[in-house]
């Protein structure tokens, strides 16, 4: 057992070679990351195209500069379930019994399954578990069937980006309570830290394509007239946008005020990510509403950027690239 346990440990101590691989609806956000003593580089970054859900590739297409040893995988595949769970700090019962009940996922071996703890006191213990589709990820690292990269952890996408702000500006609101929203093509998490510690954490599925699709509804256009449109605000399109965000945006609220009365702490800081998140309609829209002007951040702030590692098409979107920085940092610093 010993020598298992210590080729484990040299197994996780080689990952200073990472490629994040966020895969989403608009592209697949790539970042290759390498770890050299306690300083982390940014070597490459790109989007490469979405996978075809019509014919899925058998296997991924990396470009050189991004060919790193391991593949950290992030996914905003539907189906996944994402709880914050309270659980008694002293019980007979295992602690995966407890997790395994409280997600209520039934046939368990449908999912892949995971969790960490976030908070102890001598009451409670606060446990964020993850599940995943298990054909999600059978599917993602069969593009991985040989050589490198080799895939080394496969994540929620929003739940990578929590990660990469914890890394980044998380850094120095230990002491605040703050709000992170990933706002994703269908599928939005808001999270809310308190003194660095999740107080709540909630899934929606609500994202960007439902308002471009409203947008295109009611204008006439087609999605990218309709991008543009949102980009440059050469309509008002306020009440559009109302109209959509609305009942999200009621229920982000809610959440927010029984975060702010349980920790006794107002939120002091609000950020966001995501493909929509830069767009002043978007931000516009979401301050009317909760109060709180969304802060964007540039997740390779928390690295050293190797010079011209960023092509100059994305100077600007450096947002997008949240999750796939965030599933890199997670899989180097062992929080898989």
């Amino acid at each position: 057992m010993k020598n298992i346990q210590a080729l484990m440990k040299l197994f996780q101590a080689d990952r200073n070679d990472v490629i994040g691989l966020d895969f989403g609806v608009s592209g697949i956000k790539a970042v290759r990351v390498k770890k050299t003593e306690d300083k982390l580089t940014l070597l490459a970054a790109d989007i490469l195209p979405a996978l075809s859900t019509v014919a899925p590739a058998t296997n991924l297409s990396i470009p050189r500069p991004l060919q790193a040893r391991y593949a950290a995988i992030a996914t905003s595949a539907p189906g996944a379930v994402v709880k914050l769970l309270t659980l008694p700090s002293h019980s007979e019962k295992p602690i995966d019994t407890h997790v395994n009940e409280l997600m209520g996922l039934g046939d368990s071996a449908d999912f892949r399954l995971g969790y960490e703890h976030v908070f102890d006191s001598r009451t409670e213990r606060r446990v964020l578990a993850a599940a995943l589709p298990d054909a999600s990820g059978r599917t993602l690292c069969r593009l991985f069937p040989s050589g490198i990269p080799a895939p080394c952890s496969v994540e929620i996408s929003g739940l990578a980006s929590i990660t990469a702000f914890t890394r980044g500006p998380g850094a120095k609101h230990k002491g605040d309570t703050v709000a992170i929203m990933d706002f994703g093509a269908t599928t939005t998490y808001v999270a809310f830290l308190s003194k660095g510690v999740m107080s709540l954490i909630r899934k929606f599925d609500f994202g960007s394509i439902p308002i471009l699709k409203k947008l295109q509804e009611s204008l006439g256009v087609d999605e990218d007239v309709a991008f543009g449109i949102l980009n440059d605000q050469s309509f008002d399109i306020s009440k559009i946008l109302r109209q959509t965000m609305e009942s999200f945006l009621q229920q982000m609220t809610i959440s927010w005020d029984f975060v702010e009365r349980r920790e006794n702490n107002p939120i002091t800081h609000f950020y966001a990510c995501g493909g929509l998140t830069s767009l002043k309609s978007w931000r516009d829209e979401v301050k009317e509403i909760t109060g709180h002007e969304p802060t964007t951040w540039d997740p390779f702030e928390s690295l050293e950027v190797q010079s011209g590692s960023i092509p100059s098409k994305w100077k600007g979107q450096e947002s997008r690239f949240t999750a796939s920085v965030g599933a890199a940092l997670g899989a180097m610093m062992g929080n898989q």
